[in-house]
């Protein structure tokens, strides 16, 4: 298996705006006419995606639509789910990670807080 790539905050940014698309397409899919916003906005940030993470053109795709498993080979499939899964462990950490502004010092106090005085 090649390298694990590097996650960046711009990958994880690319990949949670990935998840919240929508496919609109009325089935079957694709249509002739080509595809909805919401596949053509995936579409173009998956490739986004696929040049933040710097891997090879045979690394495609980088992450899957639905499932790893309708990705295509078994081998493919492996590389996909473990990709995905780092993605999705990411961005849970950076989501459960305390701000950097929260434990400095100069950190503005939250409203509600109690303030020494």
């Amino acid at each position: 298996m090649p390298p694990e790539p590097k996650i960046t905050d711009r990958a994880l940014d690319l990949f949670a705006a990935m998840g919240r698309l929508r496919c609109t397409c009325p089935p079957p899919r694709p249509l002739a006419g080509g595809p909805c916003p919401g596949c053509a906005a995936w579409f173009d940030l998956h490739a986004e995606l696929h040049d933040e993470l710097k891997l090879k053109p045979w690394q495609w795709p980088c992450v899957a639509r639905q499932s790893p498993k309708r990705a295509g080979s078994h081998a493919l499939n492996n590389e996909i789910s473990v990709r995905m899964a780092m993605l999705d462990a990411a961005a849970k950490a950076r989501r459960t990670a305390p701000s950097e502004k929260e434990g400095s010092p100069d950190a503005e106090p939250v409203a509600g807080e109690d303030t020494p005085v």
